[in-house]
């Protein structure tokens, strides 16, 4: 976090030529006090600290651009505001891009159950009960990132572009979900 601080320090003096040491030690006060409290919250709220340290930054960049000099009065209170907010943004934005995706239900095409062994259908739909649990447990990018790679075939670099995150990210999350499957006795093909 000081690494941050003192970059956001050296912006700010290439923007105005001058540090305010006053307002400068405010915000550093500022960035130091919140840093902890918003992160456990962004983290509570996005289940993922990889989230969770991505907003803490993209606040306190919007405070600092906002700076000192403002009309606010508490800086705490505006900076968890500021948190709900992007939550709820980055939400939407997840929920939107996941209706664009969706396939309606008069569309999928099923195969013929009838056709098969009784113990086979049965033994599938196990299957099928054991894997919708596991992957209901694993955090939503993770399902995310697995779905759009054995779902609809997507490559690593796709993913990464689509959710904003890095291929080596794509990959982890790709091989714990297929590690938790793994682990609940989920047998498939793989790609």
């Amino acid at each position: 976090m000081a690494v941050a601080v003192e970059s956001m320090r050296k912006l700010r003096h290439a923007d105005t030529g001058c540090v305010d040491d006053v307002a400068s030690q405010r915000m550093n006060d500022v960035f130091q006090g919140l840093d902890a409290p918003l992160r456990a919250f962004l983290t509570q709220q996005t289940r993922s600290l990889d989230d969770a340290e991505d907003l803490v930054q993209e606040i306190f960049l919007r405070l600092w651009r906002m700076g000192v000099r403002t009309e606010i009065r508490c800086f705490k209170a505006f900076a968890f505001k500021m948190a709900c907010n992007l939550v709820k943004d980055r939400s939407r934005r997840t929920y939107t891009r996941m209706m664009r995706q969706s396939v309606p239900a008069a569309e999928v095409q099923l195969s013929d159950m009838g056709q098969s062994e009784p113990s086979s259908v049965v033994q599938s739909l196990q299957m099928l009960s054991i894997a919708t649990e596991t992957m209901t447990k694993l955090r939503p990018s993770t399902r995310q990132a697995f779905l759009l790679y054995r779902v609809e075939a997507w490559s690593h670099a796709r993913i990464a572009a689509q959710m904003g995150i890095s291929v080596s990210m794509v990959e982890k999350h790709v091989s714990q979900a297929t590690a938790a499957l793994r682990n609940a006795g989920v047998e498939y093909g793989e790609r």
